[in-house]
């Protein structure tokens, strides 16, 4: 996961969501992208976090998404990740970007652990320990 897209981590409840936040990028093609890309990355937290960050996280699928007006680049916006009932293997996840009060965008799609991507790699190819540190993620992670 390219996680520069990423300001901040506000928090992870094991199992159940996690809150992330950042800034309408100002990426000269499709922001609607980064906006999948966002709370994907959000998803992964509280998906990874079922494996204290040991397995790797995919995107495996979208079965839906839908946009609202788009904010002005820079504007501040919250990525929230919700799961109800995720697997070892991963789960689904319900992931909503609102800025000041209202929904920028929606989206439902399925992130799966899937183990060790690179098993001769030291660590997990998406949770790199400079990311892992750097956000200081596993003090993040609380259980609700």
């Amino acid at each position: 996961m390219r996680w520069l897209l990423l300001d901040r981590i506000c928090s992870i409840h094991r199992g159940k969501k996690a809150v992330t936040e950042s800034r309408v990028p100002s990426a000269p093609y499709s922001r609607e992208v980064l906006f999948i890309e966002m709370m994907a990355q959000t998803g992964g937290l509280l998906v990874g976090a079922e494996s204290d960050y040991k397995n790797d996280v995919v995107f495996a699928k979208i079965e839906h998404a839908t946009f609202s007006e788009v904010p002005v680049s820079g504007t501040p916006i919250t990525i929230e990740a919700c799961a109800d009932g995720l697997a070892p293997e991963g789960g689904w996840i319900e992931g909503v970007i609102t800025s000041a009060g209202g929904i920028v965008a929606r989206s439902k799609f399925l992130l799966m652990s899937v183990g060790r991507l690179l098993p001769d790699r030291a660590g997990s190819v998406t949770f790199h320990e400079n990311f892992m540190s750097y956000f200081n993620v596993r003090e993040k992670v609380s259980a609700l």
